[in-house]
């Protein structure tokens, strides 16, 4: 066999990454961000922050299901830092939800390109005011606005927005993307040389695992083998410990854990490319770029799983699967598969690259000598190409064709029925392999009392003994609900209401204050809807999931001051459960 080495896709993209480097490389002077000349004729970019760019995440980052989208750049630790147009442009999308970027600008550029700004604390004046009086209109926090032609247009530099913390966001900072317009496919924007930061630290192989391919029932059957430390030589190259061949199975394939950082900090970032070398030929080659969000949970297909999930690293499987349509894959032979037909040694060569063009490289030796697995596993051949379904007790599945990365052997069992339950568990396959689609998981409900089928709800019960809603609905006599998670499921009720906690005694004078808050929480199938009034008008109250909070900025626009306030907040679960909060203040 010959020498696996990921390469990228042409000599004329290796030639660029060179270049690439030298941009990323460059780094940034802390009192002044100064764009490389290269870069400023070609893309013509500077810079969305004052201050030197230090990242928290870089594109292509794994992050479950989904490749992280853009570059997450750091705001030393607080909100409210001017964030800057990269380039000229008009808005086209101003988005606000509890989730996701939570506020968030989008700027169309002559170029051909998009900007994204993520979890923003406040637009520019001019674009609050704007949202701030569609919010009102259609008595909602969340909205997505297409802005009219022309209406906001900011120049190279002008200031767009405060930095925040808004949205799925773990910490202050700005996310920040560029899109091809036309198709909104987001960039990798280090790697094209769009912007530059520190980085001369390559990425490094820590664990490589071998997973062996068997088939059992005419289903393919992927079985980690080996997982094995690497070690770094004293010319730079990695290695395995054990310098001996590796003894693998026939056919099988290879997956590294890989820890790429930039300078300046221990973020985990992800790696831009994989090359894979069989004794010196070109075997698969990954480069991750140009990803859009109609493909992006196929990330669970190019990670390892579980395994990725457990470690701050990514885990990046070097074997392209059935059903994963990922743009990122050019040289493959046999979607990356090694099969070894004879007893010699083969090498094997690893390169790996990161999106400024420092690499490193891990080499070992394989030879054909593993034998099968003594534990044959069992189950329902499920083909991935075709609909599935199946009955099992009170326990109806249904897969669609595509749901799946891969064929399966399907793993059903049925539990007694425990005191938290209206039915028994179903243990359905393993929360350890992902799904692409939604499968549809209905149970009898024969053992659920008429008087809370409106309750009713699928729910979860992991390893820990932990219970999750699963969402759904009763109708003629069962449970379903649609769901992307294999795992134990049974019917559950939720009947309690959400709970309301004001972070202020009623009557306070809030003459001096800006801003009035509840926290509110959920027991079980969580927050479905809220809605608040003052004086009986409805009034906009800012929703952050992440720290339970309902805050409401004062508006005198909209209030008369120097009076007594009556304020009616109701809150809804997922189930139809609602509690009502009435107090009054002073303003």
């Amino acid at each position: 066999m010959k020498m696996v080495k990921m390469v990228f896709a042409g000599s004329k993209m290796k030639k660029w990454i060179v270049l690439s480097a030298a941009v990323c490389c460059a780094g940034a002077s802390p009192a002044q961000y100064t764009p490389h000349p290269a870069m400023a004729t070609e893309f013509g970019f500077v810079s969305p922050v004052a201050f030197s760019m230090l990242l928290s995440a870089n594109y292509g980052e794994l992050r479950g299901n989904h490749f992280h989208s853009g570059i997450d750049i750091k705001t030393q630790g607080v909100i409210n830092k001017p964030i800057r147009a990269i380039a000229d442009g008009t808005v086209v999308r101003i988005a606000v939800s509890p989730s996701g970027f939570g506020k968030a600008l989008y700027i169309n550029h002559p170029n051909g390109t998009t900007s994204v700004y993520g979890h923003l604390e406040r637009f520019s004046d001019s674009i609050e005011r704007y949202i701030h009086e569609i919010q009102y209109a259609r008595k909602s926090f969340a909205v997505d606005v297409t802005p009219p032609a022309g209406k906001f247009v900011f120049k190279q530099g002008e200031q767009i927005a405060l930095s925040g913390n808004r949205g799925s966001s773990g910490g202050p900072h700005l996310h920040l993307e560029v899109r091809e317009t036309d198709s909104q496919r987001p960039l990798n924007l280090l790697a094209r040389g769009m912007l530059q930061v520190r980085d001369t630290i390559p990425p490094k192989p820590v664990v490589l695992y071998y997973i062996g391919v068997d088939t059992v029932q005419g289903v393919p059957v992927h079985t980690v083998r080996w997982k094995l430390s690497v070690r770094r030589d004293a010319r730079g190259n990695y290695t395995l410990l054990d310098t001996a061949a590796l003894r693998v199975a026939r056919n099988g394939y290879f997956a590294v854990e890989a820890e790429e950082k930039k300078n300046g900090t221990d973020n985990p970032m992800g790696v831009y490319a994989f090359d894979v070398t069989y004794d010196g030929k070109p075997a698969f080659s990954m480069v991750v770029d140009r990803i859009g969000f109609d493909v992006g949970r196929y990330c669970y297909a190019a990670a390892l799983y579980p395994q990725s999930r457990a470690t701050r690293n990514g885990v990046y499987r070097l074997y392209k699967l059935p059903n994963n349509r990922l743009p990122v894959y050019r040289k493959t032979v046999r979607n990356g598969l090694l099969t070894l037909d004879d007893d010699g040694r083969h090498e094997v060569g690893i390169e790996l690259t990161d999106d400024c063009g420092n690499a490193s490289r891990l080499a070992f030796r394989v030879v054909r000598g593993l034998s099968a697995p003594q534990v044959v596993p069992d189950g329902i051949p499920v083909d991935w190409t075709k609909d599935f379904r199946h009955q099992q007790g009170g326990l109806s599945l249904s897969v669609p064709r595509g749901a799946l990365y891969e064929s399966i052997l399907l793993d059903l069992s049925e539990k007694p029925k425990q005191r938290y339950a209206y039915s028994p568990l179903y243990a359905i396959h393993t929360p350890d392999v992902p799904l692409q689609g939604a499968v549809t998981v209905s149970i009898d409900a024969s053992e659920l009392p008429a008087e809370l089928r409106s309750k009713a709800l699928l729910a979860t019960v992991g390893r820990d003994g932990g219970r999750s809603a699963a969402g759904g609905a009763w109708k003629e006599g069962r449970v379903t609900t649609e769901t992307r998670s294999f795992g134990t499921y049974y019917i559950a009720v939720d009947t309690v209401a959400p709970r309301i906690t004001p972070q202020f005694k009623s009557g306070d004078d809030f003459a001096s204050r800006k801003t009035l808050s509840f926290k509110i929480s959920d027991d079980f199938s969580g927050i479905g809807s809220y809605s608040a009034t003052i004086d009986g008008k409805w009034a906009l109250f800012e929703y952050d999931p992440k720290t339970a909070t309902l805050t409401h900025y004062f508006d005198d626009g909209r209030w008369s001051r120097e009076t007594t306030h009556v304020l009616v907040l109701t809150v809804a679960d997922g189930k139809g459960n609602k509690t009502v909060f009435k107090g009054n203040y002073r303003r």
